[in-house]
């Protein structure tokens, strides 16, 4: 029993160690008004098995909202839904995707920031940095969180490079 019970409290531990991404309850973007950036539609596969996704599809839903599919989850996948609404987003020159599970409007939003390297996609996890989680209020104060991280080197973090599938 004591055992169960230290590790369910080292539990949260090591899930921010791995680098799994936070969701938070604001958009970093303004949903369906933004254009997608249509190079992120398509089947990618990377090949870290610890990582929360092996295998995913993305799909153009309309100019400004993608739908998400996972097809493959991987050792750290942590969600209920397969399926997920995303939208993009660009500050100060950094390009952001965000997605919400498609069917719950209420559901967290998970942000990542990403380039193109090539035919290659390239993702990251996003440090806030200033204030924390606990300065995002609002899609504006995350924004202006962000506008703040983004300026340090340890911005960005978790690399993971993609491949179309």
């Amino acid at each position: 029993m004591k055992k169960a019970l230290t590790i369910l409290a080292i539990l949260p531990l090591l899930l921010i160690i791995s680098g799994c991404p936070v969701g938070i309850a604001y958009p970093l973007g303004y949903n369906g008004k933004e254009k997608i950036d249509k190079q992120l539609i398509g089947s990618w596969i990377q090949s870290n098995t610890e990582m929360e996704v092996m295998k995913m599809e993305i799909e153009k839903l309309n100019d400004n909202t993608l739908k998400l599919t996972i097809k493959e989850r991987g050792a750290m996948f942590m969600e209920e839904s397969d399926v997920f609404r995303g939208w993009c987003t660009t500050i100060d020159n950094q390009d952001f995707v965000y997605f919400q599970e498609k069917d719950s409007l209420g559901a967290n939003y998970y942000h990542y920031a990403y380039k193109f390297d090539g035919k290659k996609l390239i993702t990251y996890d996003m440090s806030l940095l200033e204030g924390g989680i606990d300065a995002v209020t609002s899609t504006e104060a995350f924004r202006a969180e962000v506008i703040a991280s983004i300026k340090k080197p340890e911005f960005l973090s978790a690399e993971t490079i993609w491949e179309k599938d």
